[in-house]
């Protein structure tokens, strides 16, 4: 009797169980399990620090590099950590040192935080930041590639760096019939195009000086070489105008323009003809078209 009331038991759970909807089995079976795919084409490739103020990149630090140091005192004050994702990635989720669900991201560009709330993942001392990427929001569907960065952070104020005593801080292209410098082109920018056709007939180059220099030399491309022991500081020279004064500017002869590429270059000195204490080399490359 008890045999046969265990077997109906039985044949009745084994209808139940089948008359169940196979898309309730498929619902449970899918809120219940997490997928991680190790072939996964979604991956984190870097991580960078944002200037937060500006949304763009800190310089030195996109990708941050493993054991990166940085310096609070040298950077901007709002920051940010965005991690860079390959393919198409849905979530991002954070880990922070020990919690390895700090903050999950759904929305590009995925940062771990704005400049407002990273006070945990920049304070002194060393972080790791691990970033997962996943095909489906909320850190659900496929888990790709993460990766992981460690780095220190120190807030060190730095010494700025003393200005030099003396120097050439740029070059001027000068009008020569009118002593005024040419516009556009004061200073001439590195890399600047001087097209002839628009420019002054008679031209001069002048350096300028900041401190106690007494001469100049100038350098240009071929070794041409000029000292200049008076301010204005003129590569073609200059007279004494009507007023007494130096600053009527003469000239530069045609080989100063030639067509193609020129360099010049410009070097202080603290005494005259290039003696004494010598400052630091002013280059500027140009090139001239008719």
């Amino acid at each position: 009797m008890t045999t046969s009331r265990s077997l109906r038991a039985a044949l009745i759970l084994s209808a139940l169980v089948a008359t169940v909807p196979a898309a309730v089995h498929a619902q449970t079976v899918k809120s219940q399990s997490i997928v991680v795919n190790p072939t996964s084409p979604v991956s984190v490739g870097s991580l960078t620090l944002i200037n937060a103020a500006t949304g763009q990149p800190v310089p030195g630090f996109n990708p941050i590099q493993p054991g990166a140091t940085l310096n609070l005192a040298a950077l901007p004050k709002s920051l940010s950590i965005r991690a860079n994702p390959v393919g198409t990635v849905q979530s991002v989720r954070f880990g922070l040192d020990s919690n390895l669900n700090y903050h999950s991201e759904n929305i590009a560009p995925f940062s771990l935080c704005d400049g407002s709330d990273c006070a945990e993942a920049l304070r002194p001392g060393q972080h790791t930041v691990i970033a997962t990427p996943y095909t489906g929001a909320n850190a659900s569907g496929q888990a790709g590639l993460g990766l992981s960065v460690t780095y220190s952070v120190v807030n060190v104020a730095q010494a700025p760096t003393p200005a030099p005593a003396f120097a050439v801080t740029s070059i001027t292209l000068i009008n020569a019939d009118t002593n005024q410098p040419v516009p556009g082109y004061d200073p001439i920018q590195p890399g600047a195009r001087l097209q002839l056709s628009a420019l002054p007939k008679r031209l001069n180059f002048r350096a300028n000086t900041s401190g106690n220099v007494r001469s100049v030399r100038f350098i240009r491309t071929g070794n041409r070489q000029y000292v200049e022991n008076e301010a204005p500081f003129a590569y073609c020279g200059d007279t004494k105008g009507g007023n007494g004064k130096k600053g009527d500017y003469l000239a530069c002869d045609g080989a100063f323009f030639t067509a193609g590429t020129h360099q010049l270059s410009a070097t202080p000195f603290t005494q005259m003809f290039a003696k004494g204490t010598m400052g630091g080399t002013y280059t500027v490359p140009y090139s001239v078209t008719p």
